[in-house]
């Protein structure tokens, strides 16, 4: 009987480890997908701050700071949000 009732609770610690790596597995996938979209976003980012941060190689007076970049980088969002829905506005007219 105690071996039944071993064996038992072997089964379902591995149903439920099963149920848990399923979960863990969509949850990768949702994760992934959201990373996806941002590798983009990083990789423009990244572009502009070092072009910004290589203008001062041309002329001492095009020296940024950290700062100034920021400021640029959420203006780009905003502007950029903006224009997202204009978009959904006019497809919602459509």
């Amino acid at each position: 009987e105690q071996l039944v009732n071993t064996l038992q609770q072997s089964k379902q610690t591995s149903m439920l480890i099963r149920r848990r790596f399923e979960d863990a597995k969509s949850t990768d996938a949702e994760l992934s997908a959201a990373r996806e979209q941002y590798r983009t976003v990083a990789r423009r980012a990244s572009i502009i701050y070092f072009v910004i941060a290589d203008l001062a190689g041309v002329n001492r007076m095009y020296q940024y700071s950290l700062e100034y970049f920021k400021r640029l980088y959420n203006y780009c969002i905003d502007v950029s949000q903006g224009q997202q829905k204009e978009v959904d506005e006019e497809t919602a007219l459509s």
